[in-house]
């Protein structure tokens, strides 16, 4: 009976079953990593400005109200609701789970799509390759809102193959138009999403039923059925925002709508009437921006779309502020490879993943600035064809002329296949690790304030405002970043707007103590200054010596320093006379 029992276990232990619990270990191992990760308070830039801050500012007002001064506040919010029930419960940590639920989902379809049409394997080779995509990693440990943009997009797309594969039965193209709405409801980066899968919805139609009668008019219907249902449940945003701007996709293509703010900036009311001191101002567009601030030739341009895949680097602007992976460059190439003696069953929706895949990098580049988390949509669509690349790889290794050697070739390019994986994937988790230091935080060895203190030197700043000045107060932010979610008092973040009216108020005054009396009018209590920023361009782009002074006048006499601490001061207006005993600050 013993012998009986360890031959079948011995059955269990087949190739195929270790190769499976491998897989399943490895994803195990990666979402443990990536929970570890997200256990530490938020300090990722979005978070701080716009996925955490505006929940917050809603749930202190008790709703919804319109925020002027702060044109992302208008952005579609679906994962932001989300984001505000766990503020509401207290935990600005629960976000960035909320948000790496969206990346897990994903990982399931992908793995759903592949297992129907390979197998179980390969399916989990799809979902350990999204999960460990550096740009995948890097969003799941922080609250941004791109994963549900990513998983929605998906959706969409896969619910659309869904609808080829059952003869084009109205289910599937609701289901399809639903999630395709709830990406645009999620991001705007979703609308080029809806752009693309409405032009694919009736040429699929047309291109697959030609000889149908009336192919055409149905196709056009089908599109139809597909963008409105879209358009319905995107619409709650645009209403809103119709309401308050009569810009339904403000602040996207202002010049298009009759904007009408509900209520107006106060700081861009202001500015109107200094808008002559920055008429003039040189825009550049994104290519010429590349060209004169990071000197990159004509063909560092043009070689963006494949650029992309192997030069990205976290927060660096230049290299597209994230990282993806050379294999989704490479691999799927070999997806389209026809070979001998294999079906190509699914040559179709191969040709509509890369399709929709490189429409959207070229849409994204052409269409706003390169960021790797913009191009996000198109990684499942990569992982899909890389997958279906590895397996006709490996269809074209057991199958080499070499018979005697196959075996050894095929475990070969495992091997180094393998040793890619860990060194590129792998490597970029264990910077991470070194970048986040989860561990000082979870040991308590560090404190809360103290974490966030060592990665936002502002943040001793918004203490000192949060603890020392008035409920009333009302403060104004000079290159801050507008990362205001750890300021609990009233706030104007520096949008571009700010700097412009500094020096609409120095050059319009005679007198220092009238900027003081501009600010007070729009009810500015206290200054925020990023000083080494402040210093830099304030003396760069003031060249009257005259009004130089008056500036350095205004802050030494009508200013009184409250906090300078890691590079950020908190200035006062004064109320009453000027005090020429003060310390001359800094300038």
């Amino acid at each position: 009976m013993f012998f009986l029992n360890f031959k079948k276990n011995r059955l269990n232990f087949r190739p195929e079953n270790i190769y499976l619990t491998g897989l399943c270990l490895s994803i195990f191992f990666l979402c443990t990593c990536i929970i570890i990760l997200s256990l530490v308070p938020p300090i990722s830039r979005d978070a701080l400005v716009h996925h955490l801050a505006i929940p917050k500012l809603y749930l202190k007002h008790g709703g919804f109200f319109p925020l002027p001064c702060m044109s992302y506040s208008y952005y579609p919010m679906n994962l932001d609701l989300l984001y505000m029930g766990a503020l509401y419960l207290g935990s600005d940590i629960v976000p960035k789970f909320i948000h790496f639920f969206f990346a897990l989902m994903t990982a399931v379809l992908i793995f759903k799509y592949l297992k129907k049409r390979m197998n179980t394997n390969w399916g989990l080779w799809g979902a350990l390759l999204f999960l460990s995509i550096p740009i995948i990693i890097k969003l799941s440990i922080t609250v941004y809102v791109d994963l549900g943009l990513i998983f929605f997009s998906t959706a969409a797309l896969l619910g659309i193959l869904k609808w080829i594969e059952r003869d084009f039965k109205f289910k599937y193209l609701f289901l399809a138009g639903g999630c395709c709405g709830l990406a645009m409801g999620t991001k705007y980066n979703g609308l080029i999403v809806f752009f693309l899968l409405t032009l694919f919805v009736p040429f699929i139609y047309s291109n697959i039923k030609s000889k149908a009668p009336d192919a055409q008019i149905k196709a056009i219907g089908f599109g139809l059925v597909f963008a409105l249902t879209a358009m319905g449940v995107f619409s709650p945003w645009m209403v809103r925002n119709y309401i308050w701007t009569k810009n339904p996709i403000y602040p996207l293509y202002g010049n298009y709508f009759n904007v009408q703010m509900d209520p107006e900036c106060i700081i861009a009311l202001k500015n109107q009437e200094f808008i002559q001191f920055t008429e003039g101002e040189m825009t550049f567009g994104r290519f010429a921006y590349r060209k004169f601030v990071y000197g990159e030739k004509w063909w560092e341009m043009a070689s963006l779309p494949i650029r992309i895949f192997f030069q990205g680097k976290d927060n660096d602007f230049q290299f597209f502020d994230g990282k993806l992976s050379i294999m989704l460059l490479v691999l799927p190439l070999f997806s389209f490879v026809s070979i001998a003696g294999s079906i190509n069953s699914y040559k179709y929706e191969k040709k509509v993943l890369a399709s929709f895949s490189v429409l959207f990098i070229l849409f994204a580049i052409f269409g706003s600035v390169v960021r790797i988390r913009y191009l996000a949509p198109v990684v499942p669509c990569l992982v899909i064809l890389s997958v279906y690349g590895l397996k006709n790889i490996r269809f074209l290794l057991w199958h080499t002329r070499f018979k005697s050697i196959k075996k050894e070739i095929t475990c070969g390019f495992w091997a180094l296949l393998l040793i890619c994986f860990v060194w590129f994937h792998g490597g970029y988790i264990l910077e991470q690790f070194k970048y986040i230091n989860p561990f000082s935080y979870l040991s308590g060895n560090v404190s809360r304030d103290a974490y966030i203190s060592s990665y936002r030197y502002e943040y001793p700043a918004f203490q000192y405002i949060n603890e020392h000045l008035s409920p009333n107060a009302k403060i104004l932010f000079f290159y801050v970043g507008k990362r205001g979610y750890y300021c609990d008092r009233e706030y104007f973040p520096d949008e571009g707007g700010n700097m412009k009216l500094l020096y609409g108020l120095i050059n319009s005054v005679s007198y220092p103590w009238e900027i003081r009396d501009e600010f007070h009018k729009i009810g500015i209590t206290h200054l925020m200054i990023n000083n080494s920023f402040f210093k830099e361009r304030i003396f760069l782009d003031i060249n009257d010596e005259n009004k130089k002074n008056l500036f350095l006048d205004f802050i030494r006499n009508w200013t009184e320093m409250k906090f300078d601490e890691k590079g950020f001061s908190i200035y006062e207006l004064k109320v009453g006379k000027a005090s020429h005993g003060n310390k001359p600050h800094d300038f």
